[in-house]
C-alpha cells in the first residue's frame, strides 16, 4: 500500500469513533460552537426561508455563491484551469451568471482526477474523506473539512427541528451506520440511539429486534423507507404497536404508497427529503396523498436542469463547501424542475420544486422469505476492485441472487471463492442460493448508468399487497 492508500485506511478506521465522539459532546451542548454550523442555523432561522422569490433569499443565495465561486477560481486547480473568468470582477449581483460559466462536471470528472478539485488552501490529511454510496458504480471520494460536516447537519437538524426531533430525542436508527455481521447480535444502544441491524431484519431475529425496540422506547425512527417497510409489515402482521413521535426517512427515494402503510401502522407524522450522495442539494419532501415532491432549500445549493437524451437530469452547487467544491455537479438523478411554485398546497412554501423525480428507482431484491431487501445493502467489498472491474447484483428467482463481475486479468478460483464466501456470510441469512457470475460486460441503462441491482421478472410487492 502506497501513503494515500494508508492514510485512508486509517481515516476510515478512526472516522467511525470519531462520530461516536462527536454525538457525545453534541448531547452535552449542540455544534453552535461551530462558526458554519451558527452561520448555517442563523440563516434557517429567517422567516422568509420558505420563499425564494423573497429578496432576501436571493440576496443571500447570491453572496453565498459568489464567495463560493471567487474561493474556487483562486485555490482549487480544476477550475483554475477550465474556467476562464477572473474571480476579482465576480460579486452578488452576477454571481450566477458567472456560475454558468463553469463547466458541467460528473462523478467521472472527479473519479479521475479527485486531487483536481481539492483546494489549495486545505492539506487534504487533515480533512475528513467520505465516500458516496455509489448505487451506479464506485461511489466518490470527498473531502470536506468537520466545518462543512457541522453545516450540513444543521439543515438536516432544521428539517428533524419540524417533528420536533433535538439532540435529546431518543432514536430508533436502521441504516448503514447500524450494520454488523449476521453473526453479531444486531441490536447496539450507543447514547440516546438504539442502532438495529439492517441486515437481520428477518423472521429470526425480527421478534427480539422488536422487544428491543419495545424496552428502548424510541421517541423518533430514523430509517431507510425500505428496512421500516420491513418492522412495520412485521408489526402489523403479529398485531404489535409502536408508538413514536414522528419517523424520519433518508437515504432512498420513498414511494407513495410507503408512506401510505408508514401512517396506517405508526400514525405519526413523517419527515422525507432529497439529497444526493454528494450533498451539492437538497430537497424538502411533500406528499398530498397522491404525488411526491421535493421543494429545494436555495440557501444549501443551487439547482439547476441539464437536458439530454434521456431527460431533465438535476444538477447541483453546495453553497457551503471549500475544501472540495462541487461547481454545477451532474447528480445522475432525474427530474425537471419547476420554477416559480407559489404556496404548495401541503407545506406552503415558494421553492423551486421537482414534482416527480425520474431517475431514482430503488430496485428490491426478494428475500427467501418473501420479504423486500433493499439494494442499498447488498454491498462488496473494498478488495474486489483489485480483481473485478465492474459487478452488479442480479436477481431471477426470489430467495436467489448472483453477483455478476467482469474480471481483471489477476482474477483466480482463490479470489472468486473469497468473494462468494464474504457475500455468502453476508447475505445467506435472506437468500438461499448465491452464485458468482463471469461476464465480458455489464450492461448500461439508456442514461448511461450501471444498476447495482436488477430485478429480472420479479413482481416485489408492498405490505397489504397479494403477490
Amino acid at each position: 500500500m502506497n501513503f494515500n492508500e494508508i492514510h485512508l485506511e486509517i481515516l476510515h478506521r478512526l472516522q467511525p469513533h470519531l462520530k461516536d465522539l462527536y454525538f457525545s459532546a453534541n448531547e452535552v451542548m449542540p455544534p453552535l460552537w461551530s462558526d458554519r454550523y451558527a452561520e448555517a442555523h442563523k440563516l434557517l432561522c429567517l422567516q422568509e426561508i420558505n420563499d425564494e422569490n423573497e429578496d432576501t433569499i436571493k440576496n443571500i443565495q447570491r453572496g453565498l455563491l459568489s464567495k463560493l465561486l471567487k474561493d474556487a477560481l483562486q485555490n482549487v486547480p480544476f477550475y483554475k484551469k477550465n474556467v476562464n473568468l477572473d474571480p476579482d470582477n465576480i460579486n452578488p449581483n452576477n454571481a450566477i451568471e458567472s456560475l454558468f460559466e463553469f463547466p458541467l462536471i460528473s462523478k467521472r470528472d472527479i473519479m479521475n482526477n479527485p486531487t483536481e478539485f481539492i483546494s489549495k488552501k486545505f492539506n487534504k490529511y487533515f480533512l475528513i474523506h467520505i465516500t458516496s454510496g455509489g448505487s451506479t458504480g464506485r461511489g466518490v471520494g470527498l473531502w470536506k473539512t468537520i466545518n462543512e460536516i457541522h453545516a450540513e447537519h444543521a439543515f438536516i437538524d432544521d428539517i428533524w427541528a419540524t417533528l420536533g426531533c433535538d439532540k435529546k430525542a431518543k432514536i430508533l436508527r436502521l441504516g448503514a451506520d447500524a450494520i454488523v455481521p449476521v453473526d453479531q447480535y444486531p441490536c447496539q444502544i450507543k447514547r440516546r440511539r438504539l442502532f438495529v441491524s439492517p441486515r437481520h431484519l428477518n423472521e429470526n431475529w425480527l421478534p427480539r429486534i422488536i422487544n428491543e425496540i419495545e424496552d428502548f422506547h424510541p421517541d423518533f425512527i430514523h430509517s431507510y423507507p425500505s428496512c421500516l417497510e420491513i418492522l412495520a409489515r412485521y408489526l402489523k402482521d403479529n398485531n404489535r404497536n409502536l408508538k413514536v413521535k414522528g419517523i424520519l426517512l433518508a437515504s432512498e427515494e420513498v414511494r407513495p404508497e410507503q408512506l401510505d402503510f408508514f401512517k396506517e401502522v405508526f400514525n405519526a407524522p413523517i419527515c422525507f427529503f432529497y439529497g444526493a450522495a454528494e450533498q451539492v442539494l437538497l430537497g424538502y419532501g411533500c406528499y398530498d396523498g397522491k404525488n411526491i415532491s421535493y421543494h429545494f432549500n436555495p440557501l444549501f445549493g443551487f439547482v439547476e436542469n441539464f437536458k439530454d437524451e434521456y431527460g431533465q437530469e438535476l444538477v447541483g452547487t453546495s453553497l457551503w463547501n471549500y475544501a472540495m467544491p462541487l461547481i454545477r455537479y451532474r447528480t445522475e438523478d432525474y427530474g425537471e424542475v419547476k420554477e416559480g411554485i407559489t404556496n404548495c398546497g401541503v407545506c406552503g412554501r415558494s421553492l423551486k420544486t421537482v414534482q416527480h423525480l425520474d431517475g431514482r428507482k430503488q430496485y428490491y431484491l426478494t428475500t427467501k422469505y418473501g420479504t423486500t431487501f433493499p439494494g442499498l445493502n447488498v454491498s462488496i467489498d473494498y478488495f474486489i476492485w483489485d480483481y473485478v472491474s465492474s459487478f452488479q447484483f442480479v436477481q431471477n428467482k426470489p430467495g436467489d441472487i448472483e453477483l455478476h463481475i467482469v474480471p481483471k486479468d489477476n482474477f483466480t478460483e482463490e479470489v472468486e471463492m473469497q468473494i462468494l464466501e464474504a457475500q455468502k456470510k453476508r447475505l445467506s441469512d435472506w437468500f438461499e442460493s448465491i452464485q458468482i457470475i463471469k461476464e465480458t460486460e455489464i450492461p448500461l441503462t439508456k442514461s448511461g448508468k450501471r444498476r447495482l441491482v436488477v430485478v429480472n421478472e420479479i413482481s416485489n410487492t408492498l405490505p397489504g399487497q397479494s403477490r
